[in-house]
């Protein structure tokens, strides 16, 4: 059965094991950073499981399914999350503070949180890219200059005056001397700064899922001998993105059951978003 109430106040070697597997994924998603003698800062471990706990005790964990759910599986599902946890080798009682973890971290990353805006490096980046992607390479530019495939003007505006760009020669000027100029921009604060947006901003649910999934993918990174666990036959199916899917629905992440029975659309949710970075702030875990 899961733990009443963590200790905060001191060291219990017996609750911190049974969050070994939060500790983990945290360490990797949520390190904390420190700060040497000379201000040099470097990555310690993460202040994620002790916010966790304190959750934990108040009652402010959310997930739709109970542990007596996670437990006990649906009867004659040789395929429940709880057979296969058994079958790969997963402490069941660990996992299930890293699927409350991993719950908690999602819905903090996602939902009525802070969106980033794009850092001054980024925008004069995407200046350059959208200026110079517009230029027509096979116009005769020694007549001409630079000409433009469409249309193309840069407004600057306060109030009760603007500036108007649209000689498509000053536009390209303005995108090769940024270019130019980007590499002997030191990364101070102000180049990589990004301002807040609105506080209460949530992310669709197709991200939600990705996130938990790439966390889950993170445990499996972190610990190989569950993942490489396989079995052959129609008792026991070992795939851990199966497993994760499987996980997804129970926790509430999806309303749709085919999220249970295989895996094609979390799959599916994976590829298309290969390469996220998200762009909030977590307002539980920092």
């Amino acid at each position: 059965m899961p733990i009443d109430q963590f200790h905060t106040e001191r060291y219990i070697p017996d609750e911190e094991n049974l969050l070994e597997y939060v500790i983990a994924v945290a360490d990797a998603i949520a390190p904390d950073i420190a700060f040497d003698a000379l201000s040099n800062p470097g990555l310690c471990d993460s202040q994620a499981p002790h916010i966790f706990k304190r959750r934990y005790n108040y009652g402010q964990l959310k997930a739709d399914a109970t542990y007596e759910e996670y437990i006990t599986g649906e009867k004659d599902d040789n395929e429940s999350v709880i057979k296969i946890v058994d079958a790969i080798g997963i402490d069941p009682e660990k996992f299930w503070y890293l699927i409350l973890f991993v719950c908690d971290y999602v819905n903090g990353s996602t939902q009525n949180t802070y969106r980033h805006g794009l850092n001054p490096r980024k925008e004069i980046q995407r200046l350059i890219k959208f200026i110079s992607a517009n230029e027509d390479s096979s116009a005769p530019q020694y007549l001409f200059g630079v000409r433009h495939r469409l249309p193309m003007k840069l407004t600057l505006q306060i109030k009760g005056d603007r500036i108007i760009i649209d000689n498509p020669n000053t536009l390209s000027m303005i995108a090769e001397a940024c270019r130019q100029a980007l590499p002997s921009i030191i990364d101070s604060d102000i180049a990589n700064t990004s301002p807040l947006g609105q506080n209460d901003y949530n992310k669709s649910d197709s991200v939600r899922i990705w996130l938990f999934a790439d966390i889950f993918c993170r445990f499996f990174d972190i610990y190989p001998q569950f993942a490489s666990q396989r079995k052959t036959g129609n008792i026991t199916t070992k795939s851990t993105i199966h497993l994760i899917s499987k996980i997804v629905y129970m926790v509430g992440l999806t309303s749709n059951p085919d999220y249970y029975y295989d895996d094609e659309n979390l799959k599916a949710i994976l590829k298309q978003y290969r390469g996220y970075t998200l762009d909030t702030i977590n307002t539980i875990y920092g």
